[in-house]
């Protein structure tokens, strides 16, 4: 059984095309790049993916013929496809697509809706089991959570209490423990992964400073001369879902154009992250 975790896009859009890989790369899943020819999709079909993202044009020329042809091969083969639908597809010429593809999902792509899916969907597969693993033993960490103050005891957004006599650092609202590698913000747990972790950690270290944007690559892939901006991209957008309030209007970690990121600690206290 092979238990690593195949994407293929069908997509000419470079957003989508960044954006996926660098989702792929940071979860450790297998990514593929294919067109709707009658060539790529019988090598499609050969690979046997565990989805297909689908984001096509159904008004092009060639649409319908490419659709019969990713019909077989969801539906004669089992591979289930994710439809990307663009804001101005008709629902009349999409209904051949609608009626057989697995999920549809919103043009242009929400990594986090695509997420939820993918945990839904192949929940019993062993990555994502492994996945789930990994995400109950942050949890447990965060009860372990060694706080700033050693005076107080804290309440987790859990329920759990803990107490500290110990701490790495902090930062205004924002309490680090490097020992547990856990982030507090204004006392919620934010459950941040490890590379999450990093990034922010990076970013605390000297909030005045702006990281330019190769020196954070370096120091989250210190040995992978392989990462991309894409990379960074996709860890910084899951890092600001935890924290903004609204991630595509940062107040917290703000992006300096040209340069790179830093974390603005001085922002209102209007800006906190809705409880």
């Amino acid at each position: 059984m092979n238990i690593d975790f195949r994407i293929v896009l069908m997509s000419d859009d470079p957003y989508h095309l960044g954006l996926l890989k660098g989702y792929c790369h940071a979860h450790h899943y297998k990514f593929f790049k294919a067109t709707t020819d009658r060539e790529s999709i019988n090598a499609t079909i050969q690979m046997q993916p565990n989805i297909v993202v689908l984001a096509v044009d159904p008004l092009r020329n060639q649409a319908k013929a490419d659709i019969k042809l990713l019909r077989e091969l969801s539906l004669n083969h089992k591979i289930p496809v994710c439809y990307l639908r663009g804001p101005n597809n008709l629902a009349d010429v999409e209904e051949e697509i609608i009626c057989w593809v697995d999920a549809i999902l919103d043009a242009p792509l929400d990594i986090n809706q695509l997420n939820d899916y993918l945990h839904k969907k192949f929940e019993h597969h062993p990555q994502f089991i492994r996945e789930k693993r990994n995400r109950n033993r942050r949890a447990a960490a965060d009860r372990r959570l060694i706080i700033v103050d050693p005076k107080k005891t804290h309440q987790l957004d859990d329920g759990a209490t803990v107490k500290g006599d110990n701490y790495g650092f902090m930062t205004e609202l924002f309490q680090i423990d490097q020992r547990s590698k856990t982030v507090l913000f204004n006392g919620k747990s934010l459950h941040l992964t490890r590379k999450e972790f990093d990034l922010f950690e990076l970013l605390a270290q000297d909030v005045d400073r702006v990281f330019m944007t190769h020196e954070i690559i370096n120091h989250l892939w210190p040995e992978n001369n392989r990462a991309t901006k894409s990379d960074l991209y996709q860890y910084m957008h899951l890092l600001r879902k935890k924290i903004e309030n609204d991630p595509n209007n940062p107040q917290w970690i703000l992006t300096m154009k040209g340069f790179g990121y830093k974390l603005n600690v001085a922002s209102p206290a209007k800006n906190l992250p809705s409880s």
